[in-house]
């Protein structure tokens, strides 16, 4: 995904701002919420082809050395894909949602004060799946439920994951994407998905004390 480039270009662009200045780091807790954008690492995938949907969660932040510290995470976050075929008798859109509680623990790096840099592992575990897709043809439109659910997936997924967040304070705004590395379909749906990984983008809004 074109986020993965605009991460390296924003932790650039906070070092050079931020003078990377070391700071003496204190015990930290915090809330978030935001705008997932996901897909799945198919091959006739992109970026058009992002499920829109949500991630809460809360984290704290331990101390381990100037500038440095270990947050780990507790979230429910809702991922998936979708698939947007057009042509000139019918437009075909399907959507699968599949929605995590996550544990990630990141290594943050702290720019200054108002900007630091996260990266880490997570473990996921998966709470539902679902899917769905309209088929319209003309001035006829039709809904299908997929029969694909929970049992078609793993129900653990590993990747990792890397973010910045700016602090307005006690507000913070966040960026940050997620690169499972592990396949999410199971033998009785990989003729959908053969090898497909989670990927995702995050938008956060948090508040930290």
């Amino acid at each position: 995904m074109k986020m993965r480039s605009l991460l390296i270009a924003l932790l650039l662009a906070a070092t050079i701002l931020t003078g990377g200045k070391a700071e003496a780091q204190e015990k930290k807790f915090g809330v978030k919420g935001g705008l997932n954008l996901s897909n799945l690492s198919l091959e006739d995938n992109d970026d058009s082809n992002l499920r829109t949907g949500f991630h809460v969660g809360v984290w704290a932040g331990f101390p381990i050395a100037t500038n440095l510290s270990i947050q780990p995470e507790l979230q429910y976050s809702s991922d998936g894909t979708r698939w947007l075929q057009e042509t000139s008798e019918y437009t075909a859109d399907a959507s699968l949602k599949l929605d995590y509680i996550e544990l990630p623990v990141n290594l943050v790096y702290h720019l200054s004060r108002d900007v630091d840099f996260q990266v880490g592992p997570y473990v996921a575990f998966l709470a539902s799946a679902s899917s769905e897709s309209t088929l319209k043809t003309g001035s006829s439109s039709l809904n299908l439920i997929s029969d694909l659910d929970k049992d078609n997936f793993k129900s653990t997924d590993f990747g990792l994951q890397a973010g910045m967040r700016f602090y307005l304070k006690p507000i913070y705004i966040g960026f940050g994407y997620k690169l499972g590395l592990t396949e999410v379909a199971n033998d009785n749906a990989r003729n959908y998905f053969g090898d497909a990984a989670n990927r995702s983008i995050r938008l956060s809004v948090g508040y930290a004390f």
